[in-house]
């Protein structure tokens, strides 16, 4: 194919024309047709497909045929040439869109080109006198299954913004509503007049009604995201495929006016030429997706895909209007066309039960979708906490840096002296005794700067390959001593490994330091749980933790205690923040283990209630 040469051009193009990438001005307008038409006339699958349609022009033009094998023809191998091509341009390439959503958009009317293809050449190979009621049923179907490809593919809408999850969530709502759509159609068109009025059921009138309501449906679908989109690319790909939907529209028009008996066409009419046209602008949309189109969104477009995000309504308003479609069509049919009183019964009930369905679904749809948007705007304010919370923690441990690196310089010239003058006097005088205390008050000064060097992420230490269920085993007695007699402890290891990567020191500082909270929370005495496991996080999963998605060891501890009041859950971990007054503490321990966990990439999570509170820390884990 000829795409690097396009591509080029464009490029060349685009700097020629930067006004390209912004609104689309007259100037723009035609530079954006000289980059089209120059990628169109250089594909090797556009000018097939051309070729082929010159060829069948003559066949009509000349005639090559005679009319009756004129009208075989055009009934279905005619079209097989041209629909070939365009599910060959569909699958074409297709593994290099990288992007998940497009790809999917893409493959769907790829595979509808295909099953229109199939259906195509089913028809063609059973002559037309050996139809049966039975094959008239299976080819309104097997076409409904390419109208159904296109409207999934409508459906996809993969010029928005990703919604991660959320977006799965909806695009299978609403992929439910086009099936309950397209189902409700086939029902009102095809089966209730096969099972009342057989008579009205063998003209073609039902069946180009069938399409051109489809019909409608897809050319509105697409017109909209091609006006609403915001991307010149998508506009310009939408387009097409709206094209394609006004040029089938028109088709099933003419066979509806001709079932009317408003339209009288010989035997191999040249308006079987119309059915180039529709496969045509599928075949444009197909290859302009590998052109190199401006991507980008307009402001206001930007703007847009910013406040809707997660919109239940949004999903709501398509079924309901995908509801409203039933008695719309049913009340402009049945003014305009006499039917059966049988028939019109018939079709009352399909109405009545596509309403019902469609509505259901709608506030289902919406129940679903607002619990989503509910919890993701939970997650996001949590994030926010968390960036809060990171922000601050930073900013303090910059501040405790150069507050151990100092202290440490004076501690050192002190504890010389220190160690100066308790060398100097004898063991008998009175000023050993006060030296020796005051070396041990350096000591513990030490102990403090380390903590602080901690907090500030500049105690890098030994780290190494380390599995969290041997450790926290080897752990367990002094663990005991930490929280004393009353606490009954509990363990439950893993039984995979739980290998991550951390220096044994700071892994024992951070059990004792929950240990010792443990003991706080349970003064007279509780239950206190230790486990050890696995945990993939997604990447939806892992942004609500501030952390990278991927393999995960935890140690979860969980104690019976008070619990945490959630005023003071915010704050746990900031430096010298406590509840308890009266006493003399340093105010470092979980504000140092929450600095260990992220200094190894990890990240801490709490819940508590009373009686109930966990701690969670999450560490990377190498495979």
């Amino acid at each position: 194919m000829a795409g690097n040469a396009s591509a080029r051009s464009y490029e060349e193009t685009s700097r020629e024309n930067p006004v390209l990438i912004g609104p689309m001005g007259n100037e723009s307008s035609r530079s954006l047709l000289l980059v089209v038409a120059d990628f169109l006339t250089r594909d090797t699958l556009v000018l097939v497909y051309l070729t082929i349609a010159a060829i069948e022009a003559l066949i009509y033009g000349l005639p090559l045929l005679s009319p009756d094998s004129l009208a075989a023809f055009g009934a279905s191998p005619f079209q097989i040439p041209f629909v070939a091509t365009t599910a060959l341009a569909g699958l074409y390439g297709l593994g290099r869109v990288l992007n998940p959503e497009e790809r999917m958009f893409w493959r769907c009317l790829a595979l509808g080109s295909l099953g229109w293809l199939a259906t195509l050449t089913a028809i063609a190979l059973k002559p037309a006198t050996e139809w049966r009621l039975f094959d008239e049923v299976w080819a309104h179907a097997a076409y409904l299954f390419f109208y159904s490809a296109i409207l999934f593919a409508a459906e996809i809408a993969p010029h928005r913004a990703g919604l991660g999850g959320k977006r799965k969530t909806e695009r299978q709502l609403r992929w439910a509503g086009v099936l309950l759509l397209v189902a409700g159609w086939f029902a009102y068109f095809v089966v209730a007049p096969m099972a009342v009025d057989r008579a009205f059921f063998s003209t073609n009138l039902p069946s180009a009604l069938l399409f051109i309501t489809v019909d409608a449906a897809i050319t509105l679908r697409f017109g909209w995201w091609a006006w609403s989109c915001g991307s010149t690319r998508w506009r310009v790909l939408y387009g097409m495929l709206t094209l394609a939907g006004v040029s089938m529209l028109a088709t099933d028009s003419l066979d509806a006016l001709k079932a009317l008996g408003l339209l009288a066409l010989p035997n191999g009419a040249g308006t079987d030429l119309w059915w180039i046209v529709p496969p045509f602008f599928l075949l444009l949309a197909f290859r302009l997706r590998s052109a190199a189109l401006p991507r980008d969104l307009d402001v206001s477009a930007r703007e847009r895909e910013a406040s809707t995000d997660l919109d239940p309504v949004r999903v709501g308003s398509f079924l309901v209007s995908g509801a409203m479609s039933f008695p719309l069509v049913h009340f402009v049919l049945h003014t305009w066309h006499p039917f059966s009183a049988d028939l019109e019964r018939a079709h009352q009930l399909v109405v009545l039960l596509a309403v019902v369905l469609l509505g259901t679904l709608a506030v289902l749809a919406y129940r679903i979708l607002e619990r989503q948007r509910l919890a993701a705007e939970r997650t996001r304010i949590a994030l926010e906490e968390r960036v809060r919370q990171a922000r601050t923690l930073e900013a303090i441990s910059r501040f405790a840096g150069v507050v151990a690196d100092e202290y440490t310089v004076s501690l050192k010239a002190i504890d010389g002296f220190v160690d100066r003058v308790i060398d100097t006097l004898s063991p008998s005088e009175p000023l050993h005794g006060d030296a020796r205390r005051a070396a041990d008050l350096l000591s513990r000064a030490t102990e403090f700067t380390k903590s602080l060097r901690a907090v500030s992420r500049r105690q890098g230490g030994r780290p190494s390959r380390i599995d969290l269920t041997e450790e926290l085993s080897n752990l367990l007695p002094a663990v005991r001593d930490a929280v004393g007699p009353s606490v009954r402890i509990e363990t439950e290891p893993s039984r995979e490994p739980c290998t991550t990567v951390i220096d044994p020191a700071h892994f024992r500082a951070l059990v004792l330091d929950l240990a010792t909270n443990a003991r706080d929370a349970m003064p007279d005495g509780g239950r206190w749980r230790l486990e050890t496991g696995i945990v993939d996080l997604t990447a939806e999963a892992a942004i609500g933790m501030a952390i990278r998605p991927g393999r995960y060891a935890t140690l979860s501890v969980r104690d019976t205690g008070t619990g945490i009041p959630k005023d003071v859950l915010a704050h746990i971990f900031e430096p010298f923040y406590s509840t308890r007054q009266g006493e003399r503490v340093s105010g470092l321990g979980l504000a140092t283990l929450y600095a260990i966990v992220r200094q190894y990439g990890g990240c801490v999570n709490v819940t508590s209630e009373p009686g109930d509170t966990m701690f969670e820390i999450l560490l990377p884990s190498p495979r």
